[in-house]
C-alpha cells in the first residue's frame, strides 16, 4: 500500500497560487492606475463645452463598469489565491493522515507478525500426526459469485498446499489492523476521484460495506498482517468464516491440517 498514487506536489500548487496573487497585484498597479490617470485627464476637459462634458460624462460611466470589473477580478483572483493556499493545506493533512494511517497498519502488521514468532503457547504450523479434516465451503443466494469463488478458491489452494491448519483458539488479532486497512482504502478512493464526486461516493459506499478479509483466515493458521488482507463482500465473509468453517473445526485439535472442498450447490 503506497500514498505515492494520491499525493499532489505542494510547491508547484504554492507557486500557482503566488503567481495568482501577482497577478492580482499587477492588474491592481496597471490597469488601476491607467484608469486614474484616464480620470484625470477627463476632468481636465470637463467643463470646457457641452460636447466635451458630454463626452467625459459617458467616459466616467464607461470607467466606472471597468473599475467595478477590475474590482471584481481583483477579488476573484484573490479568493482563487486563498483557496489554493487552502487547499494546498487540506492536502497536506490528507497526505500526513493517510501516511500516518499506512505506518499504522505496517508498525501493527510487523508486531503481530513478531509476536507470532515468538509463540510458545499457541501452534504455529500443521501437526502431521494428525488426520487432515476436509471442511466443505457452499456458495449461497446473495454471495457474489466472484467474491465467493475468490474466497473459497484462495482457501481450496492454501489447504491443498499444506499451509492451513487448527489455529489456536482465541486467535491472536489487532482489530486496528483491519479497521484502518478499511480507512485508508476509503480515502484513498475519495482522495483519487475528487473531480468525480459520484463516483467516489459510490466507490466508498461499497468499501463501507465490505469487509477486509484475512485471505487465510486467522483461524486456520493466517497471519494477522495486511499483506493477509483483501477486501471481500461482507455478508460472504461472515458466512463463510463464521458458520461454515469454524463449527466445522472448533472442537479439533490444534494443528489439525485444514482442507476445503468448493461447493456450488
Amino acid at each position: 500500500m503506497s500514498v505515492a498514487d494520491i499525493q499532489h506536489n505542494p510547491d508547484e500548487v504554492s507557486r500557482l497560487a503566488n503567481q495568482i496573487g501577482a497577478h492580482a497585484d499587477h492588474l491592481e498597479t496597471t490597469a488601476g492606475a491607467h484608469t486614474r490617470n484616464t480620470r484625470r485627464r477627463m476632468a481636465a476637459t470637463r467643463g470646457r463645452d457641452p460636447l466635451a462634458n458630454a463626452v467625459v460624462h459617458s467616459s466616467e460611466e464607461i470607467l466606472n463598469v471597468v473599475k467595478q470589473a477590475e474590482r471584481q477580478l481583483r477579488k476573484h483572483l484573490r479568493d482563487v489565491q486563498k483557496g489554493l493556499h487552502q487547499t494546498n493545506q487540506n492536502h497536506q493533512q490528507n497526505d500526513k493522515t493517510l501516511a500516518d494511517m499506512v505506518r499504522r497498519i505496517h508498525e501493527r502488521s510487523e508486531a503481530q507478525d513478531k509476536a507470532r514468532q515468538g509463540w510458545t503457547d499457541r501452534v504455529k504450523a500443521p501437526d502431521n500426526s494428525l488426520k487432515p479434516k476436509t471442511v466443505p465451503v457452499q456458495w449461497k443466494p446473495g454471495m457474489p459469485k466472484s467474491q465467493f469463488a475468490r474466497k473459497a478458491q484462495q482457501l481450496h489452494s492454501l489447504g491443498r498446499r499444506g499451509q492451513m491448519y487448527k489455529a489456536t483458539n482465541p486467535v491472536s488479532r489487532d482489530t486496528n489492523i483491519t479497521d484502518d486497512y478499511k480507512g485508508a482504502l476509503i480515502r484513498i478512493i475519495n482522495n483519487n476521484h475528487k473531480g468525480n464526486p459520484n463516483l467516489a461516493d459510490a466507490a466508498s459506499a461499497a468499501a463501507r460495506s465490505m469487509h477486509p478479509d484475512h485471505i487465510q483466515e486467522l483461524q486456520v493458521g493466517g497471519r494477522d498482517h495486511w499483506e493477509n488482507l483483501r477486501m471481500l463482500h461482507g455478508k460472504t465473509n461472515t458466512d463463510i468464516g463464521n458458520h461454515q468453517i469454524w463449527p466445522k473445526i472448533r472442537d479439533l485439535p490444534d494443528g489439525t491440517p485444514i482442507k476445503i472442498k468448493v461447493k456450488w450447490k
